[in-house]
């Protein structure tokens, strides 16, 4: 617990396993892995990102935060996120997904939490920075796709330590006694590392003395005596160190001068130095501070004779002074010897920053891990230390790792069977199928069979043709279902296809929705029978599964079409579902009909729009899609219906039968319907069937505002069209109108391109243009 009370400290964990690492190392800087929140052995928030999307959440969090704003950092892939409300020295954490799953005890793992603010600014801080480290370390030609996030992380540190404008971010490597006397340092030099930069600071007050090595920190750096090396646009921002970084003397510091003002009495100078102003050089990562009536050369150099805000310059400072010193985070791994690493997996503060760092450098420290997983530390090491074995994939991590199949934490498991393949030893393949057997949760089950087919992918697939067929368990059956789905083999895919008529609708649904993107005519037996199923969630899926399974449609999967004979029976059996008790099932075998165009389809879904009034929409799609000219009076009658979706549909039928029969109706539509989305339909229907008639084209003038009104008059309807937000039916007009040879188009698109008040109705009226 941190010092304020009933303040939890908060820890993100990040699961850096192989598959980070190989993503990296191929070049790929945003790879996939599992992040979430714990707090006192409870995770409150769990999730799965692309790391430097997520990554670039927590940096974006610490500016909302220090101003005492509420920040949100997202798990895209999950659709969940967690808001932090800063309180006085707490942050209130609240946990919020659309699919949370709420513990057994019934209580929510993020209600009432506040964690100890500063301490979790400096986990996001720290997790930002990690993930740079490690981006870099698998791979340095990826230093650019990191550099954003590292500034900013370095600024937020300045922030953290209370320096405001001047301070600059720096990781303490060392001090190197200048004087002393009967063993007292008095004077020091302190070895600072900022980027790819090392440079020396003199430290007369021994500032740095208590100060943790390799700790994160922010500096305030004062440049003695500078010269002026060069100056102008071209100077970069950068540090160019002394080749001896021990030193104090002769390092180069290039920026820009962000600012000049008189210098506070408390802030430190070098003693033998009381300046009257100060000027702030930004050097990339922050900044350093100079007197700028000390720099010799100026006078000659600049144009003004003085230095001032916004001066490229190049300074060699003749001294480096330390004036001030803030530890913002505990010391990194990074610069840790490995005999140091082992020895910190016993302390449990650096226990899994440690493992990740012994895994990524690729040493051989599997015994020392295994050794320390086998000591039951929290759950969140444990996942740290799992995720370390699967990135070093020794063969001698095996014994722990099966082990691991065991623990209470799902994820723990999981991380386990993900690290087990990694590993690929055949002979652990009797522990995954026995842990699929025994696993309580679907992810983790689904995870688990996956590293068993991985293992050993020839044996796998004869032990999951034994658990389809014959195992009790419908839920290990539908996760083997599930990853047999996944696997690019002829016998797995015959096993799914087998699996279409388990007596489990879960497991009948599973494979079904693998088998409707099979390019061949073997689910069809299994699908027609299910079509007949009892339960209407399975015929809803067989349904489904012909809307792609061989379908005609040239909007549709363009995988190899049905036999005209196999066709026929799929469309009569779809056919005789016409009239099935639930809405869900007739709404689906219409889209599936839509799909396979067959031209029997076409008078009974007619038929099908005058007498199923609950499925009109589903109807009039389907018969836009099968491209039938029968359809026409049935399409064009939709126009008028009383349900806005209907109409929609039959705008968007109409284009794709091409008839022109039911213009005059989608004209008045496009002005008059009370539906935007109508309106919208209309105006695009237009574009395919209206031709050049003069009809389509003034009702494309009214739409874009410019049908012969006065220029005042034109530019009131415009503005009333922009708040009425109706920007993308005037972006479909404009489309509609370049597709007609009217010969005043051009003049309307010119119009529209220089006076519309949305810039994207603008750009697509010149693209039209052109």
């Amino acid at each position: 617990m941190s010092n304020q009370a009933g303040a939890a400290d908060a820890r993100i964990e990040v699961g850096y396993d192989a598959a980070v690492y190989r993503h990296l190392r191929s070049g790929d800087p945003n790879p996939p892995a599992a992040v979430s929140v714990v707090t006192d052995d409870r995770e409150l928030a769990r999730g799965h990102d692309g790391l430097r999307w997520h990554c670039e959440q927590l940096v974006r969090a610490l500016e909302p935060l220090s101003n005492d704003d509420p920040a949100t950092v997202e798990f895209y892939d999950e659709d969940s996120r967690y808001h932090l409300f800063p309180d006085g020295d707490v942050i209130r954490f609240e946990f919020e997904t659309n699919e949370r799953a709420v513990p057994t005890d019934g209580v929510d793992p993020s209600a009432g939490v506040v964690v100890d603010r500063e301490r979790f600014v400096t986990e996001l801080l720290r997790t930002a920075e990690t993930f740079c480290d490690a981006v870099v370390g698998a791979n340095p030609g990826l230093a650019g796709e990191v550099a954003e996030i590292r500034e900013r992380t370095g600024r937020a540190r300045v922030v953290a330590a209370g320096f405001g404008d001047w301070g600059l971010p720096v990781r303490l490597l060392d001090t190197v006694p200048e004087t002393a006397h009967d063993g007292t340092v008095y004077t020091q030099t302190t070895v600072f590392a900022t980027g790819d930069a090392r440079f020396g600071a003199f430290d007369g007050d021994t500032l740095a003395d208590d100060c943790p090595r390799d700790a994160p920190a922010a500096a305030r750096i004062w440049l003695h005596r500078p010269e002026l090396v060069d100056c102008g646009d071209q100077v970069d921002l950068q540090i160019v160190p002394n080749p001896d970084a021990l030193v104090w003397r002769d390092h180069t510091f290039a920026g820009e001068v962000v600012d000049v003002s008189p210098i506070s009495e408390s802030a430190r100078t070098p003693s033998d130095h009381s300046p009257d102003r100060r000027a702030l050089l930004h050097v990339g990562a922050g900044t350093v501070a100079f007197d700028p009536d000390d720099v010799d050369g100026v006078s000659d150099a600049t144009s003004s004779g003085d230095i001032a805000v916004g001066d490229r310059l190049r300074l060699r400072a003749a001294r480096v002074h330390l004036s001030d010193v803030v530890v913002t985070d505990a010391p990194s791994m990074a610069d840790r010897s490995e005999e140091q690493l082992e020895a910190a997996l016993a302390n449990p503060t650096f226990r899994s920053a440690a493992a990740t760092e012994l895994a990524r450098r690729g040493v051989d420290a599997v015994d020392a891990i295994a050794d320390c997983l086998r000591a039951a530390p929290p759950v969140s090491d444990r996942r740290a230390l799992v995720h370390a074995l699967d990135v070093l994939a020794d063969e001698a991590a095996v014994p722990a790792l099966v082990e691991c199949l065991n623990d209470v934490d799902p994820d723990v498991r999981r991380a386990a069977a993900v690290a087990l393949a990694t590993v690929g030893d055949p002979g652990t393949m009797d522990a995954l199928l026995a842990a699929v057997r025994a696993e309580s949760d679907a992810a983790t089950r689904r995870a688990i069979a996956r590293a068993a087919r991985d293992v050993d992918p020839t044996n796998a697939l004869e032990h999951f043709a034994s658990l389809v067929r014959t195992d009790t368990d419908s839920a290990v059956r539908e996760s083997v279902v599930r990853v047999l789905s996944g696997t690019q083999s002829v016998h797995a895919e015959a096993l799914v296809v087998e699996a279409v008529d388990d007596p489990d609708p879960a497991v009948a649904c599973e494979a079904i929705a693998a088998v409707r993107w099979f390019t061949d005519e073997r689910p069809v037996g299994g699908l027609l029978r299910r079509l007949m199923d009892d339960d209407p969630t399975v015929r809803v899926a067989a349904a489904d599964a012909f809307v792609e399974l061989g379908a005609r449609a040239s909007h549709y999967h363009d995988g190899d079409e049905l036999g005209p004979a196999t066709r026929t029976r799929v469309v009569r059996a779809l056919l005789d579902r016409l009239h099935d008790e639930n809405r869900a099932v007739r709404a689906t075998v219409m889209e599936a009909l839509g799909s396979q165009a067959h031209p029997e389809s076409v008078s009974p879904l007619c038929t099908a729009y005058e007498d199923d009034e609950a499925c009109r929409q589903s109807a009039v799609a389907a018969l836009g899609r099968i491209g039938d000219l029968r359809a026409i009076p049935t399409v064009v009658a939709a126009l008028d219906d009383d349900e806005a979706g209907v109409r929609r549909r039959a705008c968007r039928a109409c284009a794709r039968l091409d008839t022109s029969a039911g213009v005059r109706r989608l004209c008045d539509l496009a002005r008059t319907d009370p539906e935007l989305a109508v309106r919208v339909e209309a105006v695009e229907a237009l574009g395919h069937v209206g031709d050049d008639r003069d009809e389509v084209f003034e009702t494309l003038e009214a739409v874009l505002g410019v049908d012969g009104q006065s220029g005042d008059a034109r530019t009131k309807q415009r503005v009333s069209d922009a708040e009425s937000d109706d920007a993308d039916l005037r972006w479909e007009a404009v489309t509609a109108l370049g597709r007609l040879d009217h010969p005043r188009a051009r003049f309307v698109l010119r119009q529209v391109a220089e006076d519309d008040p949305d810039e994207s109705v603008r750009d697509r009226a010149r693209s039209r243009l052109d």
